[in-house]
């Protein structure tokens, strides 16, 4: 919510209106050893928009700034940069031969960051040994278009997130070889595996089973949800790695790196597009409040990499937590993060502030 805010403050918001955009107002996580589920509620809760339709609607907007020169399928063939705190600027080399100088670079491109590698700044990585599924599905379930799910499996989180009209946008995290093997099937073989992953009876421990009567008894137990039937595939899929990084420095001379470049994190949350706008918006915020410094100020740098570390740190460990907390089905992990989502899903005060950091 907060990210949809800044893009209607700088215009792009009512031109990814004109094309397409769908809120939800809940969402169910939940796991397959267990019955307990969490669930948050808000009006709305989030948007769910397309990276190309995000793309398409700042592509317009840049058009037609008059202080803009895009230049689409550049490639940069070398990067030179000041020395720190120097007044010069940073020379970036084309492969055509241009050359441009600019008082701020920003690096945003994605998790090989060549930025980054200039910078020469350490990075904090591994690979998680899975690959995401991401592509849209159709279903006749049209009273279920405000919601999004999310189930964890033993083998990683399967996600359905409402795009109205019937779509849905399935984002399915798997360990590798499941995930070729998802990937060479038929699409009605695809479309009968994904409504399993989603609705198939959990598998209970029975130690976890009596822990799960207890807390029945006591009105801790929210029952999984049926998830919409879906009936068809609509277009082809992707899948790609995943895994975590996060830089050492966000900043160099005249630098500075956003997104992927800087930090990459699991999609099992669906913050790793929410976490890139929050550095851009700290970005702009750092720059204007100091109009009377320079773009590439080594002071206005610090104060952005300071504020967003300080951001984004936490949800970078909270969310590879999470993935390592549910990569398990050890009987007492199940039970004691199984009666942990029960307790939070009883504390209202504890859900809101979880629900405020992820809406930003």
């Amino acid at each position: 919510v907060g990210n949809q805010e800044f893009l209607d403050r700088i215009g792009v918001w009512d031109k990814i209106k004109d094309m397409r955009y769908h809120s939800y107002n809940k969402i169910y996580n939940w796991e397959s050893n267990s019955n307990h589920t969490i669930s948050f509620t808000a009006e709305p809760m989030g948007y769910i928009v397309e990276n190309n339709v995000i793309e398409a609607g700042l592509l317009d907007i840049a058009r037609n700034l008059h202080n803009l020169d895009i230049r689409r399928g550049e490639a940069v063939s070398e990067i030179k940069l000041p020395l720190e705190q120097s007044k010069e600027q940073v020379t970036v080399g084309l492969a055509s031969g241009d050359i441009v100088e600019t008082d701020l670079l920003i690096g945003a491109d994605g998790a090989n960051s060549y930025v980054r590698k200039v910078l020469d700044s350490p990075v904090l990585s591994w690979m998680y040994g899975q690959q995401g599924i991401v592509c849209t599905l159709r279903s006749p379930c049209l009273d279920k278009e405000d919601v999004a799910y999310q189930r964890f499996l033993p083998s990683g989180p399967i996600a359905l997130l409402p795009l109205g009209g019937g779509l849905f946008s399935l984002v399915w995290s798997c360990k590798s070889n499941i995930a070729d093997e998802l990937m060479t099937l038929s699409d009605e073989q695809f479309v009968a595996r994904a409504n399993n992953a989603l609705q198939k009876p959990a598998v209970v421990p029975a130690a976890v089973a009596a822990m799960e009567t207890v807390s029945d008894y006591m009105g801790m137990l929210e029952s999984p949800p049926q998830t919409p039937l879906i009936t068809e595939i609509e277009g082809p899929r992707a899948k790609f790695p995943l895994g975590f990084s996060n830089s050492a420095r966000y900043i160099g001379p005249r630098t500075a790196l956003l997104g992927d470049a800087a930090h990459r994190v699991h999609p099992l949350a669906g913050q790793g597009a929410n976490i890139g706008f929050r550095g851009v918006q700290q970005l702009v915020k750092n720059i204007s409040e100091n109009p009377h410094l320079e773009l590439g100020d080594y002071r206005v740098l610090n104060s952005f990499e300071s504020a967003l570390q300080r951001q984004v740190t936490p949800m970078l460990c909270f969310i590879d937590g999470m993935y390592k907390l549910y990569s398990t089905s050890l009987d007492p992990v199940v039970a004691a993060r199984s009666y942990g989502l029960g307790l939070v899903n009883q504390l209202p005060l504890l859900k809101n502030s979880i629900l405020d950091r992820a809406r930003g």
